[in-house]
């Protein structure tokens, strides 16, 4: 994910001025912990395909899914656990949460065709500039 990101920021002159004019952000600090996430040989692939960043190797969410067996939390009788509402990486977590009560609701071939047109809008409004050649 963070190699996709990094990909359209480094195109997109329009975030560095934004965090320029909006005091936001540090863009370069930014720019900079993006490149670092992106160069992690072992970037999470989810817990289906084992998961784990190379630096948090003892994932305690990836952990628990292989132990029980589960292909998704929601399967599991205790979902959402006290993994998943507490620290660290709480805001992935409530996604993980949300993605799971998704996936519950909607059935895995319907929330993936929902994600993939999610990606075809997002690239598609992304402002791309053409280089002209003088």
């Amino acid at each position: 994910m963070a190699k996709n990101l990094l990909y359209y920021v480094e195109r997109s002159g329009s975030l560095r001025l934004i965090a320029e004019v909006q005091n936001g952000f540090n863009y370069d600090e930014f720019v900079k912990g993006l490149k670092w996430l992106a160069s992690q040989d072992k970037p999470c692939k989810g817990c289906r395909s084992g998961g784990g960043w190379s630096w948090w190797p003892d994932c305690p969410v990836r952990d628990c899914v292989i132990q029980k067996e589960l292909d998704f939390c929601y399967q599991c009788s205790d979902f959402p656990c006290e993994k998943l509402k507490q620290e660290p990486l709480s805001a992935h977590k409530k996604a993980i949460i949300e993605a799971n009560n998704q996936l519950k609701s909607m059935g895995i071939e319907k929330y993936a065709k929902q994600l993939i047109e999610r990606f075809r809008k997002a690239v598609a409004s992304q402002p791309f500039k053409q280089k002209v050649e003088t």
